[in-house]
């Protein structure tokens, strides 16, 4: 009897520390089976950033942390994290491409979030990347399309769309060519690849030469040519 108690503790021993213990691969996906993911465009003037979160249980939770303890302390540290969420940030550049006019864009996710650290245990977990670009000004429609494969299942995705400081947000939606603004909304895990689009109202940027610089310009123009005077004089002197 008590060997097999032994033996029944062993076992149930392996099999909790086997679903909490997954080594690091490529980027975050691999250790997701189910989670509640956040995607947010966000544009302030001429500036815009892409935010992607994801909320996940403690089951997850655990399961994230240990894959970034790479060095098996069972404690997660800052670099660990910056290094782990940096594969994510890798992938993310496939998973959601994004464009503007129709031009892709070459994103670098950063400013890594994860919290909460410290040691691997269950717990329930956010992650955070963001990526940032500049728009030209005018009147201008972003895609992303979220290529994110379904071997992880989100239950579910909530998608918003801001605008602010001079911009203006004219239509937004799931689609190719939404015909009115859609601040929020949200899709199931069974949607494939959805295009979330925004069309993007900012102010014409200035190709006119601001009045300082020509001022400045000006007055250096002056200077010199009132050197060019001073030293002709001085050579005519001389002569």
């Amino acid at each position: 009897m008590r060997g097999w108690r032994a033996a029944w503790f062993l076992t149930a021993t392996w099999f909790l520390s086997a679903s909490v213990t997954i080594p690091a691969r490529a980027h975050l996906g691999h250790e997701i089976a189910r989670a509640e993911r956040y995607l947010k465009l966000d544009v302030s003037g001429h500036s815009a950033r892409i935010v992607v979160s994801l909320t996940l249980g403690q089951r997850e939770g655990a399961r994230v942390l240990a894959a970034a303890d790479t060095d098996a302390s069972g404690d997660v540290s800052e670099a660990e994290r910056d290094a782990y969420l940096t594969q994510w940030g890798e992938g993310l550049r496939s998973e959601l491409p994004v464009r503007v006019d129709g031009a892709p864009l070459s994103l670098v996710w950063s400013e890594p979030y994860m919290e909460p650290i410290g040691p691997v245990r269950p717990v329930a977990v956010t992650v955070e990347l963001v990526a940032r670009f500049e728009l030209a000004g005018g009147r201008q429609t972003i895609r992303i399309e979220d290529r994110v494969p379904r071997r992880e299942v989100y239950d579910r995705t909530d998608v918003a769309f801001r605008a602010r400081d001079e911009a203006t947000l004219i239509a937004s939606g799931a689609g190719e060519a939404p015909t009115e603004p859609t601040p929020d909304l949200a899709y199931a895990p069974d949607v494939a690849a959805p295009t979330l689009t925004a069309v993007i109202e900012t102010p014409q940027r200035s190709t006119d030469v601001p009045w300082s610089a020509m001022a400045i310009a000006g007055g250096l123009a002056l200077a010199g040519l009132l050197v060019a005077l001073v030293l002709r004089a001085g050579k005519r002197r001389a002569s």
